[in-house]
């Protein structure tokens, strides 16, 4: 481009002057012709603005009397109509009559009404408004930009009404862009003629010019597209002395374009270099011809030698174990069809000896079609089996049935390896981290996916996460979904070291975070990151050191931290360790330390629709343990399926009460877990606990969360309409909260949705959140959905809950968690009132 520009530079500081004149000439009277015309035009549109403001000017004259006598009057309709004629001329944009606090009370489009005209007038002034209302002077200008007339316009405030006091200035906007278009159209015809002539004149001094100089220059022109194998010393016949300074001139360009050349190809040596050290094999397949590179490092790789190996498609292809073949082919496809947004992939090539090796294959389009279609691709990939055993994740040709998944990392092994990574900080003075990751419901996706597609999820996430970070630290894996990190050299500033290990805990979590494409299925999975950053002083134990990890991972379950936490010596004050929490409780419900306590849900008239059944553990150590904490304990075991029957029979036990003291009991809505509902007894089981404790199961309800949609949807609508064909209620909890997609609650009637608790927060009602939380009600009530609002706690909230029309609200602004004993008293007392 820079030698482009300096040709045609060159080319016209050397043109004669036979040829500038002419051209000077021609210019200049075109130059003229058009700013005549913009001339002409400007003085138009002033005059046509002026006209247009003039005759505003008197409709808002005429309009300031009628709004004062209507006030006086007390005849706000004679308003009313007065504006809503000004609808009738297409040109009039806005005009509405505004109170002291910008809030519009009249306007041609109803919609405005109520409204703060800052919001909804996008040409609207506070400013002005402000100060035209002061001098009670009118102020009207023409807005070219927006090709209006904006007006301001006081409203002389003599009758000292109430309602007068709230109305005091007209704004206007009114559209002169059709005036002007129609006046501009005419003079632009009156224009063309004139330049119609310039332009015949201008091609014909073209067409001279080019004979003259243009065709000389276009044979220099074609020898230049070949400026590297063009070879300049032969003169290119011509009168002009001119040419003959080009050509030297290209003579310079070419030897300057040999010289970067070369420069680009040591670059690229220099780029192979750098990935043939980072032990990459590097691909680049053609996909119209195609014809496959392989770098002699992806031959190595597999046994091969340089030379051993053709580079073609299929020497990739009849390497792939034949058991991942076809779920290769079809990621590479379903990337290169633009249906995933990125070719990733671990499996097996076989090596010349016959065993194969596991790799971690990645891709990109580089390059695409006019079409737009993708016709060549580049990637790389990473020999991650000695990884892959240092997880001990570790797989000897299973049958083809499955997939074995077997050992987690030696305990001593890890040990020493803690050991090690304090002395290595003691001795170079150094903070290291410890990373504890956990993977969010990886139960439920293992129980839901099965047992082999688990296991190749985790081998995934394995091999992902050795291909990233095994060469700045040991990556290993503790659990059936746990992981750990050790990262060394994060500097001797405790505050430094601490910012580098949340960056890399959230790097880590963005790794885990991308799309896991497995047996024709996209499947997304969360991670938490416990962090704990030590320099070796202490020389702690090994198990010291991973349940300070563990601490830190439990916080950073909670949602203000944002998926990721650093260990802090605080945190050990007063906190059950969580590994020893699924053990009480098994002792604390065979000791009845469980409870339950029941929240109302009413609607806007205060009436209970329905009652959220709560688990409460009081621990007599600990006291009260916090039910989110409990909850998850019991989820990462199976004690979650005893527990959420125990409360079932509860219930249906009060409810079997109720009826006996003539009480009409309300529903009960009972929280259950993922892991639970995605058993496959789950429905024969609370179906046979219900019918025999011969209670009404319309008078229950199942409380599911979002993500229960995460995986087998339609597995888990079939039993929903399975539940409702028994007249269990079926509700949805943390509606909004983005783990479902909305497509997925097709042909689902559920009996309530609870929103998620976000939306409860105290928001402006002008506010994009309070647009947010109505669009959503809405949503949810076109769906046939009865929409219930959780955890409100406050008259704000409250009140914006109400102007999104909620159906019911749940919260301590209404009431607390009641005992059972409390509970009945209240519906005793709501029976008696409805007796009255």
């Amino acid at each position: 481009m820079f030698y482009s520009f300096g040709f045609a530079l060159f080319t016209f500081r050397n043109v004669s002057l036979v040829f500038i004149i002419p051209f000077c000439i021609l210019s200049i009277h075109l130059a003229m012709v058009f700013g005549g015309y913009f001339y002409e035009s400007t003085d138009l549109k002033q005059q046509l603005a002026q006209d247009e403001t003039e005759q505003l000017k008197k409709d808002l004259f005429r309009m300031r009397h009628v709004v004062e006598s209507s006030i006086q009057n007390q005849d706000f309709n004679r308003i009313e109509q007065e504006v809503a004629l000004t609808s009738t001329d297409l040109n009039m944009m806005v005009y509405v009559i505004l109170d002291p606090s910008r809030t519009i009370h009249f306007a041609n489009h109803i919609i405005w009404r109520d409204s703060d005209a800052s919001n909804v007038l996008e040409g609207y002034s506070n400013s002005i408004h402000q100060s035209v209302v002061q001098s009670n002077k009118p102020y009207l200008f023409v807005n070219f930009d927006r090709l209006s007339i904006q007006a301001y316009y006081p409203i002389t405030d003599t009758n000292r009404f109430s309602y007068a006091q709230s109305v005091e200035l007209i704004y206007v906007e009114y559209n002169i862009s059709d005036l002007i278009s129609h006046s501009s159209d005419a003079l632009l015809s009156r224009t063309i003629h004139v330049w119609s002539l310039g332009t015949l004149l201008l091609l014909a001094f073209c067409l001279l010019l080019y004979w003259i100089w243009i065709y000389p220059l276009s044979r220099l022109s074609l020898a230049a597209k070949n400026i590297e194998l063009a070879d300049f010393q032969e003169g290119i016949s011509c009168y002009a002395s001119e040419v003959v300074t080009l050509r030297d001139y290209l003579v310079q360009v070419s030897g300057k374009i040999r010289r970067n050349q070369k420069r680009l190809n040591d670059a690229e040596q220099r780029w192979l270099f750098s990935v043939e050290a980072s032990r990459n094999g590097i691909w680049d397949w053609n996909l119209t011809t195609g014809d496959v590179y392989v770098s002699d490092r992806w031959k190595e790789m597999i046994g091969y030698q340089a030379y051993e190996l053709d580079n073609d498609y299929s020497v990739w292809e009849s390497r792939l174990h034949r058991e991942e073949k076809t779920d290769v082919l079809n990621t590479l496809q379903k990337y290169i069809d633009g249906h995933s947004n990125e070719y990733e992939s671990v499996h097996r090539l076989r090596h010349k000896d016959g065993k194969y090796i596991w790799v971690l294959d990645r891709g990109k389009i580089v390059e695409w079609s006019p079409q737009g279609k993708p016709i060549r691709i580049i990637g790389t990939i990473t020999d991650v089996s000695g990884d892959i055993k240092n997880q001990r994740i570790e797989i000897d040709n299973p049958p083809a049935s499955q997939t074995a998944l077997t050992d987690f990392i030696n305990r001593e092994t890890l040990a020493d390896t803690l050991y090690d990574l304090q002395v290595y900080s003691r001795k170079v003075g150094q903070f290291s981290a410890i990373l504890l990751i956990n993977l969010d419901n990886f139960k439920v996706l293992n129980e839901a996916l099965g047992q082999e597609l688990g296991d190749r999820l985790l081998i995934k996430i394995a091999a992902r996460l050795s291909g990233t970070f095994s060469s700045a630290g040991f990556v290993a894996r503790l659990g059936s979904d746990e992981f750990i990190l050790l990262a060394k050299s994060f500097g001797n500033d405790i505050d430094h070291a601490n910012k580098r290990a949340l960056a890399l805990a959230s790097e880590v979590r963005q790794l885990i975070g991308r799309t896991f494409s497995i047996a024709d299925q996209n499947l997304s999975i969360s991670a938490r990151v416990g962090v704990v950053v030590c320099d070796g002083s202490e020389s702690l134990e090994p198990q010291t050191l991973l349940a300070r990890a563990d601490n830190a991972l439990e916080h950073a379950k909670e949602p203000k931290s944002n998926g990721c936490f650093i260990y802090h010596p605080q945190l050990d004050d007063n906190q059950i360790q969580p590994f020893k929490l699924s053990h009480e409780l098994h002792v604390a419900l065979a000791q009845n330390q469980l409870n339950l306590v029941y929240q109302p849900v009413v609607d806007g008239g205060g009436h209970i629709l329905s009652l959220e059944v709560l688990p409460r553990w009081y621990h007599p150590q600990h006291g009260f343990i916090a039910p989110r904490k409990f909850i998850e304990a019991a989820e990462l075991s199976d004690f979650i399926f005893e527990m959420e029957l125990w409360i079932l029979e509860q219930v249906c036990r009060l409810l079997k009460q109720l009826q006996v003291q003539g009480i009409v009991a309300p529903i009960m809505s009972l929280n259950i877990s993922s892991r639970h509902f995605h058993q496959e007894h789950f429905t024969s089981v609370v179906l046979n606990r219900i019918h025999s404790s011969k209670v009404n199961p319309a008078k229950i309800q199942f409380e599911l969360n979002e993500d229960v949609f995460s995986v087998n949807t339609e597995m888990v609508k079939s039993k929903i309409k399975e539940l409702q064909t028994k007249n269990i209620n079926v509700a949805l909890d943390n509606f909004g909260s983005g783990l479902c997609a909305l497509h997925q609650l097709q042909g689902i009637q559920l009996s309530q949705v609870k929103l998620a608790a976000c939306y409860a927060e105290e928001n402006a009602s002008n506010s994009a959140a309070q647009i947010m939380l109505c669009a959503l009600v809405e949503l949810a009530s076109r769906l046939d959905f009865d929409v219930i609002a959780k955890q409100v706690e406050t008259k704000k909230q409250l009140n914006n809950l109400i102007h999104a029309k909620c159906d019911g609200y749940q919260g301590y602004i209404f009431s607390r968690p009641l005992s059972e004993a409390d509970l009945i008293q209240l519906l005793k007392s709501e029976l008696s009132l409805s007796v009255i």
